[in-house]
Parts: structure tokens; sequence; C-alpha cells
């Protein structure tokens, strides 16, 4: 059958990103060992739930029977909510600004779609997140990638460098995934664009709100003079812990914010009217939520990266945002092979060569386990490093 698919589905494959997860299930249905799960790109511990609003609206909306079309990109009460969130974090946001999405990936993958054609050309991080490329790639885009200078200052001088007049797009994500860090640079990145008009920045910003303490997450939509050229892609997924709902959300400005929608009325038609009314009851979450959420994370964090940095073999930079920490392995180590050592070890972390060729060499795992498996899964990790004969 695949000599009849369309030639553009040719490098189609299942996301990298998740091919440890797909191997621990496996091995867990076929052999019945317990894996501990570093893995997911998820909140792993029962310890963290949704806004308890958020779930009464779930309940609220289907006793009302609000379960029906609504066509468009999101109910007026969302929109006008997430406008007043948009501003609230320095971009001055109307609700026709605002499209409702299902997910954030959705908006990744309708932002490529928008801007590129065979041929241009799109700037994406190197590591970054694989469904960038995926979508570029079925367009016949041609991917350039930043370099940085650290993993947090992109090089500036290298990314005015890159950008020709085919160049459609500059896509970055801060916090970063996979590794946690933000982008600070960004006067000195804004510099560069602002001499290239023709280039539009699609900001990928789903872990604003998983930011540690001193850090402060900045976005390019803040700046006046590129807040027309840059697009926003969020999601609740990840600060209100509503992964699996699959709702998030794109704000840019009104004439493109149209096109967002068309593609996706002729799509998906909407996001389910029940999770857009637990979405905008989870933006009336008090600030104690977040608060109690971000006091675990720091001390999931904490306890990950101390033991994680008593391993002289393992380099690893403390996250600034996000649940993940990127640890670079002992030179030479293959980060696929060592990823099935730590599997046989019962502990599934992911190969850092799945989020590109500069994450070769690095494993990224996710702190948001309880705390008891999470000690016992980054110790495992730090036995079967320090075992290695190198």
């Amino acid at each position: 059958m695949s000599n009849l698919l369309s030639d553009r589905l040719s490098h189609f494959e299942l996301p990298p990103q998740w091919s440890t997860m797909r191997e621990a299930e496996q091995l867990e249905r076929e052999t019945g060992q317990k894996i501990i799960h570093m893995e997911k790109g998820d909140y792993v511990s029962p310890e963290f739930i949704p806004p308890k609003e958020a779930l009464a609206a779930v309940f609220q909306s289907l006793q009302k029977g609000y379960v029906r079309y609504s066509p468009g990109p999101g109910i007026p009460e969302l929109r006008e909510a997430l406008a007043a969130e948009m501003s609230r974090r320095g971009r001055p946001t109307k609700a026709a600004e605002i499209v409702v999405t299902p997910g954030a990936k959705f908006g990744i993958m309708a932002t490529l779609l928008l801007f590129l054609d065979d041929g241009d050309e799109v700037i994406m991080p190197d590591p970054g997140y694989p469904p960038d490329e995926f979508w570029a790639r079925y367009l016949r885009a041609k991917i350039k990638h930043i370099t940085f200078r650290d993993p947090r200052n992109v090089d500036t001088e290298k990314l005015r460098a890159l950008i020709t007049p085919r160049t459609k797009l500059l896509v970055l994500n801060s916090p970063q995934r996979p590794n946690g860090q933000l982008v600070e640079n960004i006067a000195e990145i804004a510099e560069v664009l602002l001499d290239y008009p023709h280039v539009t920045i699609a900001s990928d910003e789903i872990f604003s709100g998983v930011v540690y303490s001193p850090y402060t997450h900045r976005s390019l939509s803040c700046l006046p003079e590129l807040r027309e050229r840059t697009v926003v892609i969020d999601t609740f997924s990840k600060t209100y812990v509503m992964t699996g709902l699959r709702i998030g959300w794109v704000t840019a400005p009104e004439p493109l914010a149209e096109k967002y929608n068309i593609l996706l009325q002729n799509s998906c038609t909407n996001v389910s009217t029940v999770i857009q009314e637990a979405a905008l009851a989870a933006l009336q979450a008090p600030a104690s939520y977040h608060e109690n959420r971000m006091a675990h994370l720091t001390r999931k964090r904490d306890l990950a990266y101390g033991i994680l940095a008593g391993c002289d073999r393992l380099q690893t930079d403390l996250a600034q945002g996000s649940f993940y920490l990127f640890c670079k392995l002992p030179d030479g180590c293959d980060d696929r092979e060592a990823v099935r050592r730590f599997l046989r070890r019962g502990v599934a972390v992911v190969p850092g060569s799945a989020f590109g060729p500069s994450g070769a060499g690095h494993i990224r795992l996710t702190f948001t386990l309880e705390d008891e498996l999470l000690a016992e899964g980054t110790s495992r990790l730090v036995a079967e490093v320090e075992s290695w004969e190198i």
C-alpha cells in the first residue's frame, strides 16, 4: 500500500521523542517488568491535578448538555479571558487575535502550514521539538538550525547569516524543549530580526507557566516592534495540568488569526465545548494553585538534580523552566544505546538525538514522578553510568 500514498508522506514516522515510551510499554506487557517512567512529557505523579474549578466546569457542562458544535475560534468568553491573560503578560491583545486550538501541537502544525511553501526556509532550534521538523519536511521547506553560544543564548551572528530572502519563519521555544533553559538574549535576537521584516516569528511558549524563581519568562511578542510579526503558541497542558484534555491557543494579529480560524474549522471544526468551559474555569484558579504546583515541581527538580549532579560522568544543567532535565553522557557514548541500557535497569528516559543532531550524546528525563520513584529512578541512572567501562 505504501506506493499508493502521497509522495509527501514518504517521511512519515512515529514521534521519535516517544520511542522509549513505546519500547517501555511493550517491555512491561511482555515481561511484567516494572519500569520507572521518566520519559513521558507529562505530569506523572497523582499529586498534580487540574484546578478544582476546571474539574467542576467539566461536570457542570455535561449536566447542561453543552456538548454541541461550536464552530469557530473558541467560545467568546474564553477568547476574552485569554486576551486578558496575554495582555497581562505584556502583549496587548484583543479577543479577535485569539484562536483556541486542540492543543499546542495543532498550533505548531497550523503555523507551518500557513507560512511555508516548497523551498521556503524555516529556522528552528537544534535540539528542538520534533513535530516542527515533521511538518516542515511535509511542506518540503528547507530547514536551517539555530545554534547557541550556550544553552540560553542564541548565536545571533550565526542567526543573521542564516537568513536569506527565502526565509519565511523563525521558530523559537522558551523555556526550551528539551533542555529546560530560557532563551535569555531576547533583545539581541530582536535587533537581528528588525533588519528582516519578511521573517515571521513562531514563539512556542507552552512552558511559560513553568518557570522557576528567580527566572522570568520573556517573549518577543511583548516587543512593540515585533508584535505584529510574532505568533505565540501556548497550551493549558503544562500550566494547568490538563495534558490529556488537548486544548491550547494561538495569539496572532487579527488578519492572521482569521486564517488560523479557517484552517481550524476545515479540519476539526472546534475544540470540545466541554473542554473550553474547563479551560475558562482554569483561568480563574487562585494564585495558590500555581504556587503549590511550582513548589512541588521545584522540590522534584532539586531532588533529581542533586542526585544527577553527584555523578562526575554526567553533566546536567539545572532547569530554569519546564519539568525536564537534559544530561550530557560521557564523551563517545551513543545515547540510544545508553537508553537501552537504562531500560534494562528498569528506567525509561528519552535519547537526546530524538530532538536533533545537537541532542546526540544526551538524555532527557521528566521529574514529575512521586518523590520516592524519582529518587530511585535517578539513582539507577547514576549507578548504570558509573558501571560503564570508559
